[in-house]
């Protein structure tokens, strides 16, 4: 069963600054990099990054769905609905969630209300669990 999760809004563009992107969106990133910036590994980014970040977020005993971090995610963007279409050609926007498991099956439920709340973003959810090994 799926015990713990993460989950990001990402908004990659080649041109578009970040600050653009918030500005359209209303929304806060939690980070922002500029197409040019050099990580860790001395790789030179090719785009822009705008993030939003949910952290590292364990079940509760409410709620053992496995999709904390996703709902809290998908929450906190919601001022955004209906304005990620109007993003400039050369972005791209994506949920990214991930889950980890105690099990060697990686089982959640998307509640209704969370799939609603997903939609009305009109993002696509590119989604991996990661399994405990037996």
């Amino acid at each position: 069963m799926i015990q713990s999760g993460r989950a990001s809004l990402t908004v990659i563009s080649t041109e578009t600054d970040p600050a653009r992107v918030s500005e359209i969106l209303d929304l806060v990133p939690t980070e922002t990099k500029l197409r040019g910036w050099v990580g860790r590994s001395g790789r030179r980014l090719e785009h822009n990054v705008w993030k939003m970040d949910v952290a590292r977020e364990s079940n509760t005993q409410a709620d053992q769905t496995g999709t904390r971090a996703l709902s809290e995610l998908v929450a906190g963007a919601r001022a955004g609905a209906g304005r990620f279409p109007l993003l400039p050609p050369d972005c791209s926007a994506r949920i990214w969630w991930s889950a980890n498991s105690d099990s060697t099956q990686g089982g959640f439920v998307i509640p209704v209300e969370l799939a609603a709340a997903i939609a009305e973003l009109g993002i696509d959810v590119y989604a991996t669990v990661y399994l405990e090994h037996g």
